[in-house]
């Protein structure tokens, strides 16, 4: 079985524990509240954050040395490691708090609203933070917006556009600042800016994860008389909820790539093609022959697929909305927001996974 293959089982394997998990947690409420519910509420938060790093440690190991080998030094991979834990875990503190401040008078929504449009806001400042390497700003031709030069040595780090603070930004690896299609890769990005394809999808996903919360709080499934509980029990909820986004969404994510190639092959059609077999190749990734296994695990479309559409217009586009979940998820304390197999034990891919 090659690398790309293992890979995926090892998501597949990493997302079917957490989901075991919450459904279980979910199914043996009294017993939960039998043995807990008079431990303080701040403990069995931290208790709960501590358990799903420990429980998580193991994917993140093996998928970092043994199925990504890319020559990252062990120190490396360590400082990055524990800062995206930090910033993980402040997210879901985040949270928790808002829940303990507004949750008895404004219910679960709110909190994780604030939540949500505070990570949105602070996407660059997360993969600045654990990527722990120099950047730099410079100007690109035939880029509008601000442009952020990375040193990263995940290689399979692609950035992308983030939106922060009403200016958009774009994210490109420093490795990719001599490529001859860097030209073409930032008209790309800019007419992701010029399309509004970033809010889209913040619209979208906030309306998603909104609604996950909205039904799981009409169903009573966060109740109990500790609120450390009811965090709880709405963050295993929502990995179930997440689980429905990561099987819907990459389908609905790959019209996005295709209105995107669609645009920019009026530009530059020659690099654009070349562009494409060589993305494929620097993200490790390049979908999978069945239809299925495509729609339902790769948000990002074949080679042969985005070269077959480029002269073809999606009737609808919401944005990278598969890939922008897994982070924007943190605010719903999604237990597998990297578990999945293109960011499991790779922590720059966490805050931004490989996207087109």
């Amino acid at each position: 079985m090659n690398t790309v293959k293992l890979r995926l089982r090892l998501g597949q394997a990493n997302i079917g524990f957490w989901l075991l998990l919450s459904i279980s947690i979910i199914l043996f409420k009294k017993e939960i509240e039998m043995h807990f519910i008079d431990i303080s509420s701040v403990s069995i938060i931290s208790v709960f954050i501590f358990l799903s790093i420990f429980l998580q440690l193991p994917f993140d190991i093996y998928g970092a040395k043994k199925l990504y080998s890319h020559g990252q030094k062990n120190s490396k991979w360590l400082v990055q490691w524990f800062r995206g834990i930090i910033a993980l875990s402040a997210c879901w503190a985040l949270l928790s708090f808002l829940i303990f401040l507004i949750q008895p008078r404004l219910g679960f929504c709110m909190p994780v609203l604030i939540t949500m449009i505070l990570i949105f806001q602070m996407h660059e400042k997360f993969i600045i933070f654990i990527n722990s390497d120099k950047y730099n700003h410079f100007d690109v031709r035939n880029f509008k917006g601000q442009s952020l030069l990375l040193n990263c040595s995940e290689n399979t780090f692609t950035g992308g556009v983030v939106y922060g603070f009403f200016k958009s930004t774009q994210i490109i690896p420093e490795s990719w600042s001599s490529s001859p299609y860097l030209k073409i890769e930032c008209f790309r990005r800019s007419l992701i800016i010029k399309n509004k394809f970033v809010i889209r999808s913040f619209v979208f996903l906030t309306f998603w994860n909104l609604l996950g919360v909205l039904l799981g709080e009409m169903q009573g499934l966060y109740y109990s008389e500790n609120i450390g509980i009811s965090i709880i029990y709405l963050s295993c909820w929502m990995t179930i909820w997440s689980f429905l986004a990561l099987i819907l969404m990459p389908r609905l994510s790959h019209s996005t790539v295709y209105a995107i190639d669609y645009l920019a092959n009026k530009y530059d059609s020659v690099r654009l093609k070349k562009w494409i077999n060589n993305f494929a190749e620097l993200i490790d990734e390049n979908g999978d022959k069945s239809k299925l296994v495509q729609s339902v695990f790769y948000p990002i479309p074949t080679v042969e697929n985005r070269i077959n559409s480029l002269n073809t217009s999606p009737s609808y586009c919401f944005g990278n909305i598969s890939r922008q979940n897994l982070f924007l998820s943190w605010g719903v304390f999604n237990l597998s927001c990297r578990s999945v197999h293109c960011n499991i034990g790779r922590p720059v891919l966490w805050a931004f996974p490989p996207s087109a």
